[in-house]
């Protein structure tokens, strides 16, 4: 008896034990993995604003050359053929 006794004390030590180190460790596993995914999403979206920032200035300096009409008179000359007074148009065959 004396030997089931003492296992069955040790069991309880151990399981109480056990159940000290788990539950921390469970605790702020669950903490540092939100920390990890936080600081991987925050990374992800200020990837994602530059990309728009970019964009933005794509957009903005397009319509600045358009505002000044310099992207007018190119997309004139390149897409409907229109020439200024005075100049000449070699056409090129294709072969």
């Amino acid at each position: 008896m004396r030997k089931s006794r003492k296992s069955r004390s040790k069991r309880k030590w151990l399981f109480v034990v056990l159940i000290i180190v788990i539950l921390p460790l469970v605790y702020f596993g669950r903490r540092g993995y939100r920390y990890l995914s936080a600081v991987h999403e925050e990374r992800r979206l200020k990837k994602g604003i530059l990309i728009l920032r970019a964009e933005n200035e794509v957009r903005v300096d397009r319509i600045n050359q358009y505002k000044r009409g310099t992207m007018l008179e190119a997309k004139a000359r390149d897409d409907l053929g229109m020439i200024k007074q005075g100049e000449k148009i070699y056409l090129i065959p294709k072969e």
